[in-house]
């Protein structure tokens, strides 16, 4: 498999040999994991998520246009499960900042990146994906915009947002 591009490993899934879907999930699951972990900051149900997506993501394959990365495409699928989950649990922000506000009483050491993780927790969904997407998972903008639906400079303005808004949440914290 080692030999083959991506997108001869889709072209072969796309032609119904799901083995080799295997190659994809190793590839790209703990990156999808770590888009429902930011979005639900629960590790039981990033994880179930997780699977969900990349499951769904491999009888949806058939669909991903000839040309169109991968690694967007299964982003979106799972931010858009882990949006419906919150909505069917109706979970909103007030609940997410309550569980890691729970966090905080449970581990109460202050250091910087216990801090960092708190505020962006509390940052609007719309900020804190594509921030989680550009820094963490390294995706340009333009990859970032295709995940989101949105331009690239809809992404590089909602970046800055999110850097001020952390800015504004950490002075806050101290």
């Amino acid at each position: 498999m080692s030999d083959l591009t991506e997108e001869q490993v889709i072209q072969a899934c796309r032609e119904g040999d799901l083995s080799s879907y295997g190659w994809l999930i190793e590839r790209y699951s703990r990156a999808v994991f770590g888009i429902c972990l930011g979005l639900l900051s629960n590790l039981s149900d990033a994880e179930d998520l997780c699977q969900e997506a990349m499951v769904k993501g491999m009888l949806e394959i058939r669909h991903l246009r000839s040309g169109d990365r991968f690694k967007p495409w299964i982003f979106r699928i799972a931010r858009n499960m882990c949006i419906d989950f919150l909505r069917r649990r109706k979970l909103g922000q007030q609940v997410l900042v309550k569980v890691q506000e729970q966090q905080e009483l449970e581990k109460p050491e202050k250091n910087e990146f216990f801090m960092l993780e708190k505020a962006i927790g509390l940052l609007p969904e719309k900020f804190r994906l594509p921030l989680m997407l550009y820094y963490f998972q390294d995706l340009s903008s333009e990859a970032v915009a295709e995940t989101m639906g949105i331009t690239p400079a809809g992404v590089n303005s909602r970046l800055s947002r999110a850097r001020k808004l952390l800015r504004d949440i950490l002075r806050q914290q101290k």
